[in-house]
């Protein structure tokens, strides 16, 4: 055997390696922690993509899952609410300065010190309202301006506490200002230039095909979880997506061509300058890598999506079961990341 050919050899053999250990990986912990299916992207520096499905997106009628399953990807949302909120801006339309009560007059007076910049930064101050939201209602917008207006927890700005109703707030001032739905306003600013062609937030009237279930495991069987937030949510928790769609997204992000990159920049530097959340993303140190990272999770969707902007690799993970605390989806993302930057070493002949 020559020189090329041994090279070759060993080339295809660490890919190979690396593609094995991933899916094993993937695999153990579906079985050890009832996942029925899962999808995962790695997208390379160059753009290469490999994708990976794994089970089913549906126990009921037994749909594979795959690249083009419609999956709620829960709190990901959150960095297209944000990008549509800083468009806005862009246009001159609104202003990281102006405050709650400008779009909401007449709710609590406190309102009046919280600005977008903090709703972005999750830094409002917005109560939790617990058990009083009703999952299965559908809110007028006046409905959900009252029920979150209570007494604030912390100072505005001061403090930061991840906060779903300070980004639904968000994507019903994105419909107030840009005079029309949250879905139309971002197929304009993002699904439409970058070509996420199955991106949708969820209406309650639309049939979704291919849509993915979400499950939990209780007394040792699955119970098929509820599937779907209000629409009051969108901002928050309301896309649908498929993986395809996210690859797109991703490729989108690194060539800064369709979408803003001064918006993207704003959007991953995290507030006053300290390590921690921008608008949508986390900003977070892995090793030696500068990462950008989100998760989330909803009745069982859950999904991370992780960019290394050190060595250019992004790892994208749906999961339609929530796992175990200590092996999130953002703990599969870090360690598909580790083997796909250090794939395992093997020699010829193994």
């Amino acid at each position: 055997m020559n020189r090329a050919a041994i090279a070759l050899s060993l080339s295809l053999g660490t890919a190979f390696a690396n593609a094995d250990a991933v899916d094993l990986y993937i695999r153990k912990q579906m079985e050890t922690e009832f996942i029925p299916g899962a999808c995962v992207a790695i997208v390379g520096p160059k753009g290469e993509t490999t994708y990976k499905s794994f089970g089913v997106a549906n126990l009921e009628t037994g749909a594979k899952f795959s690249p083009d399953t419609a999956f709620r990807v829960a709190s990901l949302s959150k960095q297209f609410c944000a990008y549509l909120i800083l468009t806005l801006e862009k246009q001159g339309k609104l202003s990281r300065a102006d405050t709650l009560a400008k779009y909401f007059p007449g709710r609590n007076p406190q309102w009046e010190e919280i600005t977008i910049s903090y709703l972005l930064a999750h830094r409002s101050g917005i109560p939790e309202v617990g058990e009083a939201f009703d999952f299965r209602k559908n809110y007028s917008q006046d409905d959900f301006a009252k029920l979150v207006s209570g007494p604030l927890t912390e100072k505005p700005g001061e403090t930061f506490r991840y906060n779903n109703y300070g980004y639904a707030l968000l994507g019903l001032i994105v419909e107030k200002v840009s005079g029309e739905s949250i879905q139309s306003f971002a197929e304009k600013a993002v699904f439409g230039p970058v070509g996420m062609t199955n991106s949708r937030f969820y209406s309650d009237d639309e049939v979704i095909p291919n849509r993915a279930d979400s499950y939990r495991r209780r007394n040792n069987q699955y119970i098929n979880t509820l599937a779907l937030r209000p629409q009051i949510f969108q901002g928050s928790g309301g896309l649908i997506s498929t993986m395809r769609d996210f690859v797109a997204y991703d490729k989108a992000l690194r060539q800064r061509t369709v979408l803003d990159g001064p918006i993207l920049d704003f959007q991953w530097t995290p507030y006053a300058g300290t390590r921690g959340y921008g608008a949508g993303w986390y900003r977070e140190r892995y090793g030696n890598s500068d990462v950008v990272v989100h998760t989330g999770t909803t009745f069982g969707f859950t999904s991370c999506f992780l960019r290394d902007l050190t060595t250019g690799t992004s790892v994208i993970v749906f999961r339609n079961a929530e796992g175990t605390v200590t092996q999130s989806a953002r703990t599969w993302a870090r360690a598909i990341l580790d083997l796909s930057l250090n794939p395992p070493k093997v020699g010829i002949g193994q």
